[in-house]
């Protein structure tokens, strides 16, 4: 059974596949209604580039797409005369960014006039979701009436609208799901922990058995395998986690406890939309990729965090607006005769009062029983709900 749940916020639009009530994928876009300002560059979405530079030894030229960064386009016998620098070209995303990495894109042709920027045609952020991640859900549980209507008009006969007390996020479990995707460390429900490791190379996830003990040692790291082969599959599917893969099983003595994990392990990848075949090195690391056709959570939501001794990571500004707002709603949604106080730190809360759309819209749902307010006490991107 899958289950798509989409959420139609006043900041975002997001959406969770749930597999057998297990959340496998988070998919996130702009409140509907703002979707020709979503200059993302997802996989297949087309832009208008400015080329600011061809560098002839790597026969490539790097492309301004508006967004900030610079995308990568390779240099072809058809693409070459029109890659000349400050030509304005019509491009499609190939890859989307990683890390310092910028997209890779494919030349469709060159544009005589306008600026940088994503080209039309801009699809309703309810219906993109669908595409994008629930084209094979049983059905689709969106919580606004006039998306569902927009889902039924793009095809989509499964979809049906619920609405409740609590958001559809916090009903399924995707709230504590998405604030789990971002930790390090993943218990196994039988004991055990992966640890998972995004680098810009590769990702790294490592069975740890965790101390446990066993009368029979080899049971014990065959149980600890099997259950990870599993849950690493939905982290990764979970993180949207792309590229090359490496994964470091408890080593299973024995060719028919090997063959029996082997075995296990092919049918847990098919679950991964298309994951290349993995394989065993010598010293026993299972290796794979799997497509990157969109930002990891990670890259999406984090930056580097210049603390010392070692660089971490912290929610970017804007990733922590949006969940200064959604948590707002969620309140106001569930105590619905209730006032409420965001206390936002300085720069939070300076990024919310620019977001005037952001207002209009809560007040419009939810009347006017809300304050936004700055905080001095708090950290520049923390926040604080109270109840007034």
């Amino acid at each position: 059974m899958k289950r798509l749940v989409i959420e139609c916020g006043v900041a975002e639009t997001r959406a969770a596949l749930l597999v057998e009530d297990q959340v496998w994928k988070f998919w996130f876009g702009p409140a509907r209604g703002e979707e020709a300002s979503d200059s993302f560059p997802r996989t297949g979405r087309r832009f208008a580039g400015r080329v600011k530079a061809v560098d002839k030894a790597l026969n490539a030229a790097f492309v301004d797409l508006g967004d900030g960064g610079d995308a990568f386009l390779a240099l072809k016998k058809k693409n070459e005369e029109h890659c000349i620098d400050g030509a304005l070209i019509e491009v499609e995303i190939k890859a989307p960014p990683r890390q310092s990495k910028g997209a890779a894109l494919r030349f469709i042709g060159p544009l005589k006039e306008g600026g940088p920027g994503r080209l039309p045609p801009f699809e309703d952020a309810v219906v993109e979701a669908a595409q994008t991640i629930g084209d094979a859900a049983d059905e689709i549980v969106v919580d606004e009436g006039a998306a569902l209507r927009a889902l039924q008009a793009a095809g989509f006969e499964n979809a049906h609208h619920e609405s409740h007390l609590v958001s559809l996020f916090a009903k399924h479990g995707a709230d504590q799901e998405f604030d789990a995707a971002f930790e390090r460390i993943v218990s196994l429900q039988d004991g055990g922990r992966l640890i998972i490791d995004e680098a810009q190379a590769l990702t790294a996830i490592d069975v740890d058995t965790g101390g446990l003990s066993a009368s029979s040692p080899a049971r014990l790291r065959e149980k600890v395998a099997f259950a990870a082969a599993g849950e690493a599959m939905r982290q990764i599917s979970l993180r949207n986690i792309g590229g090359h893969i490496v994964i470091d099983f408890p080593d299973i003595p024995g060719d028919a406890g090997r063959k029996r994990f082997q075995e296990h392990l092919r049918k847990m990848i098919v679950r991964l939309d298309g994951a290349g075949a993995g394989s065993f090195s010598r010293s026993g690391l299972y290796s794979f990729t799997a497509p990157h056709l969109a930002l990891s959570l990670l890259d999406r939501f984090t930056e580097e965090d210049a603390a010392a001794p070692v660089a971490g990571r912290c929610f970017t500004l804007e990733s922590a607006a949006k969940m200064a707002v959604a948590a707002l709603e969620r309140r106001m949604r569930s105590a619905p005769a209730a006032r409420f106080r965001l206390s936002a730190g300085s720069a939070l809360e300076d990024y919310i009062s620019e977001k005037e759309k952001w207002r209009v819209r809560l007040t419009e749902r939810y009347g006017p029983r809300f304050d936004i307010v700055t905080e001095d006490k708090t950290g520049d991107r923390s926040f604080d709900l109270t109840e007034q």
